[in-house]
């Protein structure tokens, strides 16, 4: 059956239907696959952002005299602002274009970073450090949504997956980046370089990246103005045009709650499940990432050797989410692979902290490996997260996932150094808030009944 025949199949009154057939039966073009390239390259940027801080901590803590409390503070305080932007401008996503709040998130997360370079003291650091978080806050969510809208149905789960995995990747990159930056200037490098990297990506995303068409398609306005615009982007694509566009049902237009609706009998019990899995999903990682170079050098190594066990620490994320996006496209189901590699997390993070091992070998192949089965699961509940959404619900539904888990990405950091302070070593962190965490997320993830909602079905 033709693509066009097979469209006609679909009701002539439903358009969002029509237009995710046409997606789903058509391919991929080389401007879907460009847009989940930018969305990708959007996450690099910001896993770049959020680790710079941590590789710059002790030389901050050096410059200006500051404690394990006060450097706990200033290492959460971006993860503040991605809560509250996860939270709210997703929500603005859903109500004004996925395209809109990218442009404005990314606009923000460049100036402040450049700003950065510039702060003289800790109350300016810790602005710009929540301005920075809110940036990136809207662009997770916004930058997932288009991934999945932009895919077929068979590859959904793989699109999102690459995109997130862009933050394992930024984070990735700054390690290197950062030992070289450190050892020849100061740490107001490291934000320079990821401010003009923002200034590159907001070129790239005005220019490059189309508002979603199912956005488009399941919001009341003036018809023929979003008409010429779907065809327009559908022409791009190299898909058929639509020939008429209908008003949004009003089962779609009544998705479009929001918060209140996330918390309808409808999604209450799928939406309470996916934010206490972020939560401690983000609980694990974020302890180990913000700590692991501090707690190196406390334990008497070289920072050198901590950043490297933050590269490694973040090289078996980046492996974890190849391994869970390749298992994303088979019929194995997505969420019983994550909380299989979760569960095995909360045993290795165990292992760890009961063996307590000092040389580095074990310790980098310990940490590569932790991560591979934290990471991974995590940046595969997004993909099951907005599979489990209507479109008008889409970015909103992550959205609040994503910011209810930063509490737990906020939470460990300060909570760390509160012990850190108290003279706790890295062995008694892990074991006492990493394991319990894992364990508890394997079991929620493996009882995850969702079914994903398809456009036709909306």
């Amino acid at each position: 059956m033709s693509l066009d025949a097979s469209s006609n199949t679909i009701a002539a009154n439903d358009s969002l239907a029509q237009i995710r057939n046409r997606i789903d039966k058509g391919g991929i073009s080389l401007r879907q696959i460009l847009i989940i390239g930018v969305c990708f390259l959007l996450n690099v940027a910001d896993g770049f952002d959020v680790v710079a801080i941590s590789m710059a901590a002790p030389h901050i803590a050096d410059a200006w005299g500051i404690n394990a409390k006060t450097l706990g503070v200033v290492l959460s305080s971006e993860l503040a602002g991605m809560m509250v932007g996860s939270i709210a401008l997703a929500a603005l996503s859903d109500r004004y274009g996925r395209r809109k709040i990218l442009i404005g998130s990314v606009s923000a997360i460049a100036a402040a970073m450049l700003l950065t370079t510039q702060a003289s003291g800790i109350a300016d650091l810790i602005v710009l450090r929540v301005i920075t978080g809110l940036g990136i806050g809207g662009v997770l969510a916004s930058a997932a949504a288009l991934a999945s809208e932009f895919s077929s149905e068979k590859y959904k789960h793989m699109a999102v997956i690459i995109v997130t995995s862009g933050f394992a990747c930024g984070a990735l990159t700054v390690g290197p980046i950062a030992a070289t930056l450190l050892e020849h200037s100061t740490w107001q490098s490291l934000f320079l370089t990821g401010g003009l990297m923002g200034v590159v990506l907001l070129v790239l995303v005005i220019s490059l990246i189309p508002e979603s068409l199912e956005f488009l398609a399941s919001h009341a306005s003036d018809n023929s103005r979003r008409l010429t615009k779907i065809n327009k982007t559908l022409a791009k694509l190299k898909l058929p045009s639509l020939t008429v566009l209908s008003e949004p049902s009003e089962s779609q237009k009544n998705a479009s709650g929001g918060f209140f609706v996330l918390l309808s009998p409808k999604y209450l019990l799928i939406s309470l499940r996916f934010w206490l899995i972020f939560f401690l999903g983000s609980w694990v990682i974020f302890l180990l990432m913000k700590w692991t170079p501090k707690l190196f050098v406390n334990m008497g190594y070289e920072l050198s050797t901590g950043i490297y066990a933050l590269t490694l620490f973040t090289i078996g994320g980046l492996f974890g989410n190849i391994f869970v996006g390749v298992l994303s496209s088979t019929r194995l189901k997505l969420h019983h692979v994550i909380a299989a590699l979760t569960f095995l997390g909360g045993v290795l993070i165990l292992i760890y902290a009961t063996w307590k091992p000092t040389g580095i070998t074990e310790l980098y192949c310990l940490l590569f490996l932790i991560n591979f089965c934290a990471t991974g699961p995590l940046t595969g509940m997004y993909a099951v997260a907005l599979n489990s959404y209507p479109t008008q619900l889409r970015a909103s539904g992550l959205g609040w996932g994503i910011g209810i888990g930063r509490t737990g990405a906020i939470a460990s950091p300060v909570v760390a150094g509160y012990l850190v302070d108290a003279g706790w070593d890295m062995y008694d962190l892990f074991f006492v808030l990493g394991v319990p965490a894992a364990l508890i997320s394997s079991f929620l993830i493996r009882g995850i009944k969702s079914k994903p909602e398809t456009s036709s079905t909306q």
